[in-house]
């Protein structure tokens, strides 16, 4: 008592903040007890930071943690604690992917969560239950199949929903997949179907998001990845389609991927995960091989689609001494899609002229002279120069081969400007586009390519962005895969199976399938496909090396290219984990069963910026 008041209780507050880099937990006083979960903005050294709340309790029961810190706390005024949150079973699923991915839970709230949520919490997020929920974990189920009969399964899925008074969400790839969703699964249900994607203006993602909250009527939530938080009481199944998508994956730090974090997230709170692909990952077959999925999935082995013929395109030189890089079937082709007034799709592997060059005395693979990988050779307009697609550093095509320094320079491979070039040179009265990140790097610029390709025909020359603003084509070939073959990685096939699989989905007459390794039993597996052959052999293969599935890969490299000096000083600290050198880099392989490792884990998220750490990566080089 105090001047005959009560004195103000006051309580010891952990919070975490949400930002990358910082691992600790702080230390705050607050006058009143916040619920774990709550959303704060916490005072940081000269500023403030959002953070969130893990525990509160008073400060009598905490005076010796208080005494021992050596400093006063800071106060957590009321006008910074916001009405909203996140429920104890999103914190607990973001924990155990921390752990996974060798991180912070604050780095990995700041990865999970777009700056725009973070920004306005409150229109965003509810408040924190006040009750701990205890549900039920329920089976993963899997569909495989073609595009229709999967969208076909997902509406039945979305009106099961609905019918119990649920909510379900819908997570996609990209922003024209959400289009699409929206577009397949919406009949008889438009009032309570939202779409969110970072492609629109913050007021309208807002209005969306709050909409999707607080509409009383059960929902469907369509999302890319950066609406992954949205979450109400009656949110009860989640699908995620194309989950064999390279999307899925994020490129900074912690390189995690979605469908890691979905299923810790499902297993806390009870919801249904369904993971739809027309090819579903090597991981997720064998995973469903071994039992671990629901009895309710359907997976197809076998892809229908339209008729694909492979061909030998072994070089060789016509009358005049020029390798061709266009078949005989593939010119039928070409002229067949021109003369019915349509169009076809030229699909190549790499961008620019040539995705390698050697040199022709020593053989020498050119490199990039910032970060050392493999530079393409590109035309730009009367020139030609050397791009690296890693970093984007340019260089002059007039130079020497750095280690014997002979000009004697050879471009190999097969880029989709030589593509263009010779249809060009071949069918030199028929427009010719390029769609790739170079031709069109604006959403905008893709979408005008597509939509004049679509209405007006022609050839169209792309990469694996046609895949995403094209729905259906009349005519499609894969001009060449071959320099997707030298690539030294252990996922390179399952690579080449999606992508030929998905050309051939994407096409409704007839597809060639062009190689120079006719060998690859691989391609005649996907022309065909014939997922289950293509399957067993895979995992057999990666049984026998110890690959992924069957093991981890961690690989831990310099943040900044070339500057390997701390890499030997990390290695030490692994030595009782065997880390083997590849190139730059350290690389570790764990057992599946015993990741996460918490002394590794620990080990690794200390080990500092100067390094980037990748967990299970989908490429080790």
């Amino acid at each position: 008592m105090k001047d005959g008041k009560p004195a103000t209780k006051t309580y010891l507050v952990e919070v975490i903040p949400i930002t990358r880099g910082r691992g600790e937990s702080l230390s705050y006083f607050s006058t009143e007890k916040l619920l774990p979960g709550t959303i704060v903005r916490a005072p940081l050294r000269k500023g403030y930071a959002n953070a969130v709340v893990t525990s509160s309790r008073s400060t009598i029961d905490a005076k010796a943690e208080i005494r021992k810190a050596g400093y006063p706390l800071r106060k957590i005024a009321q006008r910074d604690v916001c009405e909203a949150g996140f429920s104890g079973e999103f914190l607990n699923a973001t924990r155990n992917i921390a752990l996974y991915y060798a991180v912070s839970v604050g780095t990995m709230l700041a990865s999970i969560l777009p700056k725009i949520l973070l920004e306005n919490p409150e229109k965003f997020f509810l408040a924190p239950p006040r009750k701990k929920a205890h549900p039920s974990a329920k089976e993963t189920i899997l569909l495989q199949m073609e595009v229709e009969e999967r969208y076909g399964q997902y509406r039945a899925t979305v009106r099961q929903c609905f019918a119990r008074k649920k909510s379900a969400m819908v997570i996609v790839p990209t922003h024209h997949d959400a289009l699409k969703a929206v577009a397949q699964l919406s009949t008889g249900i438009e009032p309570y179907v939202y779409a969110f994607t970072l492609k629109g203006k913050t007021k309208e993602m807002e209005r969306v998001w709050q909409k999707a909250l607080r509409e009383q009527h059960p929902v469907l939530f369509v999302t890319t990845p950066a609406g992954v938080a949205f979450d109400r009481p009656d949110l009860d199944t989640i699908i995620m389609e194309r989950e064999n998508s390279r999307s899925y994956r994020s490129l900074l730090r912690p390189y995690i991927h979605l469908k890691v974090f979905l299923e810790k997230l499902c297993k806390e709170a009870g919801k249904q995960l369904v993971l739809g692909d027309s090819v579903l990952s090597i991981e997720t077959l064998w995973r469903e091989k071994n039992g671990e999925y629901g009895e309710l999935s359907l997976v197809r082995w076998r892809l229908p689609a339209s008729p694909a013929t492979l061909v030998d395109a072994s070089a060789k030189p016509d009358d005049n001494g020029k390798f061709e890089i266009f078949s005989p079937e593939l010119k039928t082709l070409i002229r067949k899609a021109l003369d019915e007034k349509t169009g076809i799709l030229l699909f190549g592997a790499r961008k620019g002229l040539a995705p390698t060059t050697v040199c022709g005395d020593c053989g020498y693979i050119l490199p990039c002279l910032n970060c050392g990988a493999p530079v393409v050779l590109h035309d730009k307009r009367s020139d030609r120069i050397f791009i690296c697609h890693a970093c984007g550093t340019k260089r002059d095509s007039a130079t020497t081969c750095g280690y014997c320094g002979s000009w004697k320079l050879v471009p190999l491979g097969i880029g989709i400007e030589r593509i263009a070039t010779e249809a060009r040179q071949i069918f030199h009265t028929t427009p010719v586009e390029i769609l790739d990140k170079d031709y069109a790097p604006s959403d905008g610029k893709a979408r005008s390519i597509a939509k004049k390709f679509s209405e007006q025909g022609g050839i169209l020359v792309g990469t694996e962005l046609a895949f995403y603003h094209l729905e259906k084509v009349p005519y499609s070939a894969l001009v060449s895969a071959d320099s997707l073959f030298s690539i030294p990685d252990f996922g390179i096939n399952e690579r080449i199976f999606y992508i030929v699989s998905r050309l051939r989905e994407m096409t409704l007459k007839e597809s060639v399938i062009q190689t120079r390794n006719i060998g690859k039993q691989v391609l005649a597996w996907a022309t065909q496909g014939n997922i289950i052959d293509f399957y067993l052999s895979e995992i057999a293969e990666r049984k026998e090396l110890l690959y992924p599935p069957f093991s981890i890969f961690i690989k831990i490299s310099p943040f900044s290219p070339g500057s390997n000096h701390g890499i030997s000083k990390a290695q030490d600290k692994l030595l009782k984990w065997h880390p083997e050198n590849y190139k730059d880099s350290i690389i570790i392989r764990v057992t599946r069963e015993r990741w996460p490792d918490e002394e590794l884990s620990g080990i690794l998220s200390l080990l500092g910026r100067e390094f980037n750490i990748k967990v299970d990566p989908e490429s080790i080089i």
